[in-house]
């Protein structure tokens, strides 16, 4: 994991300096907090490791998915058993598919989905946001005002469309569906395939944590984008947020999403496929910028910051049990409605540790 995270750094670093002079181009320029025009969209180099990161957790957990298979046993209809076959097999039900491998593959595709789209909204919001609004109210009652959304309403709206989308891939659905219709010998259709790989099993699908989950991707997407506003403030709780949270909930906790239908913890198995590393490949993208961040070269903008505040969230959602996801929510959703009443610039200089940290490594802001 540390490995993939220094590589996505490094490869972030080498691109930014690849690519400063090419990206700034007008359309891409934005006025920082201090009124100088500088990149505003290297978020960019995010969105593009980002999704390189997670297509290499999908494909190294394909090449473990293997056959497997979900055998109910008819005396017990609780029980279950783990079948591993070397051919293909004739299935009843394409939801024995939905292995630890498969699941982990199926959240990292759901991750690179996420990360795209958000990436998408974020750059359309800072290519042609007006920037006159900000917050979900002043967005809302701007748009009505006006009878057209606003870029930032967009963005809310379609954020939440992506964030339905991607939970229920992550909790529900199965990637391996698809992969492997064309060795069914029961003549499944490709769209049956993708109706699995989004909806997966009618019988385990539920509303509540369907709308929990998004919601927590939805808020964790607008929180760092709230907290970017100022030099590397958001990569810096970004890390955080991985380093504390994800990394010792993939050590020490189980190491596949939740909704699995069978594994063991205590044999280890599969404990690579840990969603704390669809998100490694994004978070490591903006340690690798985080310098020239600072240096004020460029800023991430929505185009960054969206995307690594959604691959967060959807993998706290697949990483926690229902009573720390609510806990999640919670706390989520009180910070953006703090935000719409103070300004967290305010709050983190009012408060020495928190402005000691937000000021690390900032030539300029001391």
């Amino acid at each position: 994991m540390a490995s993939i995270l220094a590589g996505s750094a490094v490869a972030a670093a080498m691109l930014w300096r690849l690519a400063k002079s090419p990206m700034r181009r007008e359309r891409w320029m934005g006025v920082n907090y201090r009124g100088e025009r500088i990149v505003a969209t290297s978020g960019l180099l995010v969105v593009a490791i980002g999704v390189a990161g997670a297509s290499a957790v999908a494909a190294l957990a394909r090449r473990a998915m293997g056959w497997f298979a979900y055998v109910s046993v008819p005396m017990a209809p609780s029980s279950a058993e783990v079948l591993e076959t070397s051919g293909p097999l004739e299935l009843v039900s394409i939801d024995v598919f939905r292995t630890p491998p498969a699941a982990s593959a199926t959240g990292a595709v759901a991750t690179a989905l996420a990360v795209v789209a958000f990436g998408l909204l974020g750059y359309r919001d800072d290519t042609r946001g007006g920037g006159d609004a900000s917050g979900f109210v002043a967005h809302f009652l701007r748009s009505l005002r006006r009878r057209q959304l606003t870029t930032g309403a967009q963005k809310a709206v379609g954020g939440a469309a992506v964030a339905l989308l991607s939970v229920q891939m992550v909790l529900f659905g199965n990637v391996a569906a698809l992969w492997s219709s064309t060795r069914w010998s029961d003549g499944y259709s490709v769209m049956r395939s993708f109706e699995h790989l989004v909806i997966g099993s009618h019988e385990s699908w539920a509303v509540i944590p369907w709308l929990r989950g998004a919601a927590v991707v939805a808020l964790s997407a607008n929180l760092l984008n709230l907290l970017d506003r100022a030099p590397g403030r958001a990569t810096k709780a970004a890390l955080a947020w991985w380093l504390c949270g994800l990394v010792p909930a993939a050590v020490f906790g189980p190491s596949w999403p939740q909704g699995f239908q069978f594994a063991d913890a205590s044999t280890g198995v599969f404990a690579w496929h840990s969603p704390a590393l669809w998100t490694t490949g994004a978070v490591g993208a903006a340690v690798g910028l985080l310098r020239s961040e600072l240096a004020e070269s460029h800023m991430l903008g929505d185009t960054g910051v969206n995307p690594l505040g959604a691959a967060l969230g959807l993998a706290t959602v697949a990483m926690s049990s229902a009573s720390v996801e609510w806990v999640v929510l919670v706390g989520m959703a009180v910070l953006n409605l703090v935000s719409e009443r103070w300004s967290f610039s305010q709050i983190i200089d009012a408060v020495p540790p928190l402005r000691w940290l937000d000021r690390l490594g900032s030539p300029y802001r001391r």
